[in-house]
């Protein structure tokens, strides 16, 4: 199962690398809605939503009934101080970006898991296994297992393209607002699922990160566990220094 990447994803990619070559420089007012759907081909509501998630991020603000514009703060913007998933930080970087969904199921949540949700044993949760390509080439194979909004059943989750392609906007879609995550980073030899569906080579270093996402309450939504071959994939962080000498 292929998924499209959703029309708003891939303007808000193009708009943050105008951002990036500084199309616009800080303090500056970005063209109106109207104008950059017709620089673009796109309906208004595709640029209400790029710019609502470019606001959310820090690199636009909208100031009533003046405008939209870019923050002062905009060029030190990094997306790894951001919550994002996994394929969007992929798309964001310029990517096409392809999602295989090879499972998707209910199943009764392990100690382990239990744990990381902070819920009893055995809790009823919805397990995906999804794999991500870009040029036919795989990225990386992540296992989530999410505690999915009460008004969507799992038939219609199912159906739901945008749950498989982006499960923060289908979060947020459906009333729950991802606030923040915590995150650990390992290095493990690959196994026999790395070599099977990533490609990797046999003892191959895999980067992995496990996460657990929380809502605005606090209250864990989503576990999951990325993999990585270490050869196709950088983990790149910029870091300023501020104040003066410690004496």
């Amino acid at each position: 199962m292929k998924t499209s990447v959703p029309l708003y994803h891939q303007l808000k990619s193009d708009l943050i690398h105008d951002l990036q070559r500084n199309r616009w420089h800080p303090g500056e007012r970005i063209p109106s809605e109207a104008e950059l759907a017709k620089e673009h081909g796109v309906s208004r509501i595709t640029v209400r939503q790029a710019l609502s998630d470019l606001v959310s991020m820090g690199y636009l603000e909208r100031r009533q009934g003046v405008g939209t514009f870019v923050t002062k703060s905009a060029r030190n913007t990094q997306a790894v101080s951001r919550l994002q998933g996994f394929a969007e930080e992929l798309r964001l970087a310029g990517n096409d970006v392809d999602v295989y969904v090879k499972s998707i199921e209910t199943v009764g949540c392990s100690e382990k898991i239990a744990i990381q949700l902070n819920v009893e044993e055995g809790t009823s949760v919805v397990k995906i296994c999804r794999i991500a390509s870009v040029s036919e080439v795989p990225i990386f194979r992540e296992m989530s297992y999410l505690l999915v909004p009460r008004n969507v059943t799992f038939d219609e989750l199912k159906e739901q393209s945008q749950f498989h392609n982006h499960i923060y906007g289908f979060f947020e879609q459906h009333g729950v607002k991802i606030a923040h995550g915590s995150q650990k980073i390992s290095a493990e030899r690959s196994t026999y699922d790395d070599v099977q569906e990533l490609g990797a080579g046999l003892d191959e270093p895999i980067l992995v990160i496990r996460r657990v996402t929380s809502d605005d309450t606090g209250t864990p939504v989503e576990f999951s566990e990325v993999r990585y071959p270490s050869s196709r994939y950088q983990y790149h962080i910029n870091l300023t220094r501020t104040g003066g000498p410690i004496h």
